[in-house]
């Protein structure tokens, strides 16, 4: 039995997304992983200062400076309620992607508090 190979165009967006690209870039290595051991490292530093730990507000808050996420990323093609739409998909999505590196630890649904997972090792 003979293979062939199959070739698939690279996933490509028809319009630029401002959000879509923010995301991506903050996901893709190399820093994916030195992120996800920021959000590890902030929310364990905000356990030992708080004695619990951040909302996902206060975790992005003291993460990223500034924290005016819609004037960095430039989108005047959408309204504001849009925009503000998209960017909380985006904070979502970071925080779900950390939790899914294992780098922090948050029960969606159930609570608001995020916990540390465990070190990334970026060596």
């Amino acid at each position: 039995m003979m293979r062939e190979r199959a070739e698939h165009p690279a996933f490509r967006t028809l319009t630029k997304d401002p959000f879509l690209e923010a995301l991506l870039n903050l996901l893709a290595e190399p820093n994916g992983s030195s992120l996800a051991a920021h959000a590890y490292e902030t929310t364990r530093d905000w356990w030992d200062e708080h004695a619990q730990g951040p909302t996902c507000d206060e975790l992005l808050t003291a993460m990223f400076a500034p924290n005016d996420w819609l004037e960095i990323i430039d989108d005047p093609s959408r309204p504001l309620h849009e925009r503000q739409h998209q960017l909380a998909l985006v904070r979502e999505w970071l925080i779900v992607s950390w939790a899914r590196a294992g780098a922090i630890s948050v029960v969606f649904g159930h609570d608001t508090v995020i916990r540390p997972g465990f070190s990334i090792d970026l060596g």
